[in-house]
């Protein structure tokens, strides 16, 4: 008894040890797990009220959750994690009313607007050129 006792103990111990948190450490190769729909950032902040559904979903894609009990509500979900713990997650909500576009919320629109004016700060501003006059970039 006391053999199987002792067994069980050390089986218990050593599964204690095998947390998610714990097995992330060890150096191996963890694979990138990318659900739901990326949004682009340009077209998130083209998105205007009054577009209707079909302008919408060309512009986005199709939403990743339809809710049949709210029929004018489409939700756009990212998520980027690794080995079950979630690096990125983004939402958007859209919301329509007589099949045109009435209120769009979420992160994502505030990520986008980041996105697009990181961008635009590391592209070098271009100087009008003179005629005769060589391209420089203007550099900040």
């Amino acid at each position: 008894m006391n053999k199987t006792l002792c067994f069980a103990l050390a089986a218990l111990l050593g599964l204690a040890a095998c947390s998610a948190e714990r097995v992330s450490l060890f150096p191996s190769y963890k694979l990138k797990v990318v659900q739901g729909n990326e949004l682009d950032p340009r077209a998130v902040v083209s998105l205007q009220p009054g577009m209707s559904r079909d302008q919408v979903q060309l512009l986005l894609g199709t939403p990743l959750l339809r809710d049949a009990f709210h029929a004018d509500r489409w939700d756009y979900t990212f998520n980027t994690g690794r080995n079950g713990v979630i690096k990125e997650q983004r939402n958007l909500t859209l919301y329509f009313q007589n099949n045109q576009l009435v209120k769009a919320e979420g992160d994502a629109i505030a990520k986008a607007i980041e996105m697009l004016k990181a961008a635009q700060a590391q592209q070098p501003q271009v100087q009008p050129a003179q005629p005769g006059a060589a391209y420089v970039p203007i550099q900040k």
